[in-house]
């Protein structure tokens, strides 16, 4: 923590007061003093900054429970954080989708294919491998916001086999587990799967199991980004008619938590095409039917109908494994083709909803931000062709906002559900078109609230702040409340809104201040990059 934050006393004086819990909004003021919430109520006014709140809403600091950013956290560049900062955001729960910067094995020869995720532009190397080693640079640099990181099951086996579709060996797989339980002894808060990507989409059930056993002897959490999130997906063998994919996803990982006892949270709950979304009631039955038999389970969501994520999670795991000469087939090529045409239909998602945030290849960065048929018109070859060529053309590495995730009906579901939590599963890109979540997740979350009123406003900011903590289990955060951390976000309820713009990095509005552990690090609207506010909070 600064030095000049520990002397630091701050009234915000005469605003309502949201704690935090989900318990009704009341007037009052807070006192912080140093990192610490001091007193709250009716305050008499002392020698303190003082920040008239008269008509804005005094909250806990927003914490972003599904995030990417620590591969942002070791860049030399503070202001990658700035759009998180506008939001209100104060904590993140980081090490999503089972990528993590951390949890290698030693002399790797995979490290090329770590470094070069889908979160590459945060850090050139990573000149580490153990969690211990990542918080030494951590704290050499000083954080912005405050973390709680997850080991990445696919950092750790990419670390070992690459993305070889293949088992492990006996010698392998003891050593895959050996990381995870290392990064877990160290202060880690969980394990993350990432079963659409690389190596993960390559793990059986019982590679699974194993993990959630070693995550349930730890008692900490099993976060998934799982292996379907619509209708009919590649990553399952196709079966006419049936059981929905996205579907015998979540049976799959509420299957793991069953046999474990694990606790699982399940990652962005989205429903990919609009066929996928007459798959909501059942999704939500599964869920709580677990929840009813004592599965300790919750799900998180954000609030766009789009969401970011690399063009390759398209591919169906046969192909993926045969990558990169797969793409120069015509065997394959023809293979892919007709099961994209049936896939696509199916699960009435398209190249429309394709849209190309990051390119990666000097050939098409011009037209980053465009949707597929439109840059498929401008170099004259057909959606599909397109699609291979930016693949090829990127080394596999583009990158995309894939749209019809949701309609506005199961967004407000979803917000109304006890078990969802908020967050934004977004960062900044180097270049191109943004995701509107980077810039405007919980300022959305609220304005929806307020304008549809399918929440209250002190259940908004509970599934944004004090749902979250208990969840990952921060403790003295999330709450208003004496003694706590002070990370507190004032803002103005009738005001507050993301922004939109063509390029997706519009500012939000109605956010005015935000504090880190008692350091400003908003005032009136202003983003101040303070390194050393933030911690690492360890499980």
């Amino acid at each position: 923590m600064p030095t000049s934050s520990r002397d630091r006393k701050t009234l915000l004086r005469n605003g309502l007061i949201v704690d935090g819990t989900g318990r009704a909004p009341r007037p009052g003021s807070v006192l912080l003093d140093g990192g610490r919430i001091a007193a709250m109520g009716d305050l008499p006014q002392e020698a303190a900054t003082t920040i008239d709140c008269s008509g804005k809403v005094i909250a806990p600091g927003f914490i972003d429970a599904h995030s990417h950013m620590d591969f942002f956290s070791v860049s030399k560049d503070p202001h990658h954080f700035d759009s998180f900062t506008a939001q209100g955001v104060t904590t993140f729960v980081a090490g999503n989708c089972g990528f993590s910067p951390f949890g290698f094995a030693p002399q790797t020869k995979h490290r090329g294919l770590l470094e070069n995720s889908l979160f590459k532009a945060g850090t050139d190397a990573l000149n580490w491998n153990t969690f211990a080693e990542y918080r030494e640079v951590l704290e050499g640099l000083g954080l912005t916001h405050n973390f709680l990181h997850l080991v990445g099951h696919g950092a750790a086996r990419t670390s070992l086999s690459g993305f070889e579709a293949r088992p492990l060996s006996p010698a392998e797989y003891a050593q895959m587990l050996n990381l995870l339980d290392r990064a877990l002894s160290e202060g880690a808060a969980g394990v993350s799967l990432g079963l659409q990507y690389k190596p993960g989409v390559f793990a059986k059930l019982e590679e699974l199991d194993d993990v959630a056993h070693l995550v349930k002897r730890h008692d900490k959490l099993l976060t998934v980004h799982a292996k379907a999130y619509s209708s009919f997906s590649g990553t399952y063998p196709m079966v006419p008619f049936g059981r929905a994919h996205n579907l015998k996803a979540i049976d799959d990982m509420l299957g793991v938590a069953r046999r474990t006892g694990v606790r699982l949270q399940f990652s962005h709950l989205i429903f990919v095409g609009s066929s996928t979304w007459k798959t909501v009631d059942e999704a939500i039955d599964l869920f709580d039917r677990a929840i009813a038999d004592d599965v300790d389970v919750c799900f998180d969501m954000f609030p766009y109908r789009c969401g970011a994520t690399l063009l390759n999670t398209l591919l169906p795991e046969w192909f993926m494994a045969r990558m990169p000469d797969a793409l120069r087939s015509p065997l394959a090529r023809a293979r892919l083709w007709v099961e994209a045409e049936v896939g696509f239909r199916t699960v009435g998602f398209g190249y429309e909803q394709m849209q190309i945030t990051n390119a990666c290849s000097p050939e098409y960065d011009e037209h980053n931000g465009r949707f597929l048929p439109d840059i498929a018109a401008r170099v004259r070859k057909s959606n599909f062709e397109t699609m291979l060529d930016i693949l090829d053309k990127s080394n596999i590495e583009a990158r995309g906002l894939f749209h019809r995730y949701y309609n506005d009906e199961i967004i407000d579901r979803l917000m109304r559900h006890p078990a969802a939590i908020f967050a934004s599963d977004s960062w900044p890109e180097p270049g191109g078109h943004q995701n509107p979540a980077a810039y405007g997740t919980f300022p959305r979350f609220l304005h929806i609230a307020r304008e549809r009123g399918n929440i209250s406003l002190e259940s908004a900011v509970h599934k944004m702040t004090g749902s979250a903590a208990t969840r990952f289990r921060l403790n003295e955060r999330g709450r208003l409340e004496e003694g706590y951390a002070a990370d507190v976000v004032v803002f103005d309820w009738n005001a507050v809104a993301d922004g939109a713009n063509e390029s997706g990095d519009a500012a939000p509005s109605g956010v005015e201040h935000v504090f880190v552990n008692g350091e400003p690090i908003l005032e009136a609207g202003q983003v101040r990059a303070v390194r050393g506010a933030g911690e690492v909070l360890l499980s």
